[in-house]
């Protein structure tokens, strides 16, 4: 009985002597890996120190990995039970418990024989109209007096002048409250009600997607009963049945000036491991400065999502217009394309890339791409631009876009060197040999950034 009694009073010394995993963070943001599948985990130094969190899976298991400037870790996450790790922040001089553990998944997107023959090689472009209804109501909330809302337009006209009085509605006050605590919500948000569509005067979740954004649940769906309610008093489906022409008229501009399809066929010329089955691009009148881009796999089908505010024209009618509205959907949707290929080269990437003083600026957008991969994601969207742009226009024109992203770039986001890295990729992109491709100049483009360390 004594022994057993020792027993039992040394167990918890023992637990609590073993050294949890840990990996120091340097930064607000680490990269993540859930069985091999990128992410990123941001708002490091926003969260508590005592952390839970389940991920969705349809694996009773599953590897997790984390990767900062400097560190790393790897543990195995189990259904209905948890797994306790450690962060240790460097930038606060604390450290964080993490509970991490597995639910059943509920997949983001269902592809069944029909759909797949459906929609297989297509580019659709689309203004939804449950996504419309979203939009309608972020106008509304004190988010929407942001550029977050595009308001130099006749149809914003239209939109405050028919919905202003319900501005009251419970809708619109659970929305604002939420975009008000975390204005990052509403990308999520707006993407996820993608997922619905009308059905009379109900919201019925889709038959293909149960999310269209990036967590494992619906983030619009518990809004779903006040959404209804603010459609029905205030007549919304016959305010988007008015505006249906005005919708088919953006989408058609968009297809003869941005011309998704021959992005895709570009990219994927480009980019020869990477394909998918469809692309579609999401877009409301009403977004202003907010693009997304998500992607789906099932049932041997693929499709990427752009999730974009529209290039309205008139911003636009000068030398190399067409070049400049392009580039929103392009630099969404290349990043299905170029951040597979950079995920291959990431050990070398976190070296080329280690001193992220030398390629980002503080205080400027740039400091947002805080860790190796994403700053380097970052610096070949805008360089894609280039190499799309020299072989889609002639030289002038080219170089005249060339400059005034290189100008951006620089002095507005702070990225320091993407001049000389956008003038190093397109000297290997012109010097590259026959039959090679931009996945071919990798290597080449990411040495040369190591020896500007």
């Amino acid at each position: 009985m004594r022994l057993l009694f020792t027993f039992f009073f040394l167990l918890p010394v023992w637990v609590y002597a073993q050294k949890l995993p840990a990996v120091r963070a340097k930064t607000n943001r680490l990269t993540m890996y859930l069985d091999g599948e990128r992410g990123n985990f941001n708002g490091v130094n926003e969260i508590p120190t005592l952390f839970p969190y389940r991920f969705g899976s349809v694996a009773e298991k599953a590897v997790l990995a984390l990767v900062s400037e400097k560190d790393s870790l790897a543990v195995i996450l189990r259904r209905d039970s948890t797994t306790v790790f450690q962060i240790i922040r460097e930038e606060k001089g604390d450290t964080v418990t993490c509970r991490f553990g597995l639910n059943k998944l509920v997949k983001a997107a269902v592809f069944t024989e029909a759909y797949k023959k459906a929609n297989d090689g297509k580019t659709l472009v689309e203004v939804p109209e449950v996504y419309e209804l979203a939009n309608v109501v972020f106008a509304l909330t004190r988010y929407g007096k942001t550029g977050a809302i595009e308001k130099g337009t006749p149809y914003y006209q239209d939109v405050m002048k028919h919905f202003s009085p319900f501005a009251g509605l419970p809708a619109v006050r659970q929305l604002d409250s939420v975009l008000a605590e975390a204005g990052d919500a509403y990308a999520p948000l707006k993407m996820d009600a993608y997922a619905f569509r009308f059905g009379r005067d109900r919201l019925v979740k889709s038959d293909v997607y149960d999310r269209v954004s990036w967590g494992e649940e619906n983030q619009i769906a518990p809004y779903v009963p006040v959404l209804e309610a603010f459609a029905r008093q205030t007549n919304f489906r016959v305010f988007y049945r008015k505006h249906t022409v005005y919708y088919e008229q953006l989408i058609a501009d968009f297809g003869r000036n941005v011309d998704v399809a021959m992005m895709k066929k570009w990219l994927e010329k480009q980019f020869p491991r990477t394909r998918y089955s469809a692309v579609k691009v999401v877009f409301s009148p009403l977004v202003g400065w907010n693009q997304s881009a998500n992607s789906f796999e099932d049932n041997g089908f693929s499709e990427a999502h752009a999730h974009i505010n529209f290039p309205f024209e008139s911003r636009t009618k000068q030398p190399g217009g067409r070049g400049r509205r392009m580039i929103i959907a392009f630099t969404e949707l290349n990043h299905s394309y170029l951040n597979p290929e950079a995920d291959r080269y990431s050990k070398e990437i976190a070296e080329a890339f280690g001193d992220l003083s030398k390629w980002i600026t503080p205080g400027k957008p740039s400091a947002g791409y805080n860790n190796s991969l994403s700053c380097f994601e970052e610096y070949m969207n805008y360089g894609l631009v280039t190499l799309l742009f020299s072989d889609l226009f002639d030289a002038p024109t080219a170089e005249l876009l060339r400059q005034q992203m290189e100008d951006n770039m620089v002095n507005f986001r702070g990225f320091q060197q993407f001049r000389a890295f956008d003038e190093e990729l397109l000297r290997l992109y012109r010097g590259r040999k026959e039959g090679e491709t931009v996945a071919d100049l990798y290597g080449g483009i990411i040495g040369w950034a190591g020896k500007r360390r």
